[in-house]
């Protein structure tokens, strides 16, 4: 089958904070959404000439993400060692824009290689206490607000630089933001993932994951053109997906999501699973039924009967993964189907007109620039 962050600054004089947009994996380097990145960071202070230089702590990013459509506050605290006892690294409550999508990053911050308490409590009453593990390649924890107002870590790693990346198809147009992949695993089990990446035979990109539960993977940028590729993934015990990854030339900031979802199930798509939404404006006077059903592949992967009043209403369903889908609109007086994109900067939105329970379904396709 086949997000857009927004940043609040917040003052500090240990942590510095970026203003600006988060990347789609927080990470710092070519900006995965059409909004420039800018960072500020603090500078250890610069030494005279006869002090030892000592080596530089590993840069860490703590990043919040808001999946819920709802505003948040969020209490955080950072300590440098196990236990109630260990140094306060930050301490603070933050505002979070409604999401899904929008959120805060923590930029600049320095910190040794080693394990952090992380505690945090958000306004619905829901709370997290995790141990943030620091490495040489595991440097980004994500506290995730997830769409039922709870809380989530996800810790994000830089991996797969193999063989000569981006791949680079001869004659096409170059991708605006090359594309990486990003991995997260929300099932119960750390799992074994085999990714590979091909274009018309030629296999491009193979590597394997260590998929843990509480982390993010992140690869460095895999494609550098427009053109059609196929993925497949395969694990360890022998589950296994495949994926036509097709990115036209209006998609200049594409994605590839690999997810283990909570079943243990393998998806790959365009974008996050994420609650979406269409307009309807029913035009007469009594109530309709209206069905709507989100396909792909030879299988309906949504499907929901809402009754519409009169007047204008949104109407949400949840996309399992993101893809380029067909989505059929269906009354008692007939039935419309459309192309639906549900990507990550590349979306299709709907408008439904109901008039004498007949619908009329009106589409844009919009491209991040």
């Amino acid at each position: 089958m086949k997000r857009r962050a927004l940043l609040s600054t917040l003052g500090g004089s240990y942590l510095t904070l970026t203003a600006g947009c988060l990347s789609q994996n927080g990470t710092s380097g070519t900006p995965s959404n059409p909004q420039s990145t800018t960072t500020k960071s603090t500078s250890p202070p610069t030494g005279t000439g006869s002090e030892t230089k000592t080596p530089e702590p590993t840069r860490a990013n703590l990043i919040v993400e808001n999946d819920d459509d709802e505003e948040h506050t969020l209490s955080i605290r950072v300590r440098n060692a196990a236990g109630d006892e260990g140094t306060a690294i930050l301490d603070r409550s933050v505002d979070v824009s409604d999401g899904p999508g929008f959120g805060m990053g923590v930029a600049g911050s320095r910190v040794g290689e080693g394990t952090y308490r992380v505690t945090a409590e958000l306004d619905t009453g829901a709370t997290l206490d995790y141990e943030w593990r620091v490495t040489a390649v595991a440097r980004d924890l994500s506290i995730v607000i997830t769409s039922d107002g709870s809380l989530e870590p996800r810790q994000r790693l830089a991996e797969g630089g193999d063989g000569n990346l981006p791949y680079d198809v001869s004659g096409a147009k170059d991708i605006f933001a090359p594309p990486r992949a990003e991995i997260r695993n929300e099932s119960d089990e750390d799992t074994m993932l085999t990714i590979g990446i091909e274009h018309d035979g030629d296999r491009f990109f193979e590597h394997t994951f260590n998929a843990e539960t509480d982390r993010e993977i992140s690869t460095p940028p895999l494609v550098k053109s427009h053109a059609t590729y196929d993925v497949s993934v395969e694990t360890d015990d022998g589950r296994s997906a495949s994926y036509e990854w097709t990115i036209p030339e209006n998609w200049g900031w594409p994605l590839l999501a690999i997810l283990v979802a909570e079943d243990g199930s393998l998806m790959v798509g365009c974008s996050w699973p994420r609650r979406r939404s269409i307009s309807v404006e029913n035009t007469d006077e009594t109530d309709h039924e209206l069905t709507l059903m989100v396909s792909g592949d030879g299988s309906t992967v949504a499907e929901t009967t809402q009754t519409v009043s009169p007047g204008e209403s949104e109407y949400a369903f949840d996309v399992p993964i993101g893809d380029e889908y067909e989505l059929t609109v269906e009354t008692d007086g007939g039935s419309e189907t459309v192309t639906y994109a549900a990507c990550y900067c590349w979306n299709t939105r709907v408008t439904v007109t109901l008039a004498g329970g007949t619908p009329a379904v009106e589409t844009f396709h919009y491209w991040c620039e």
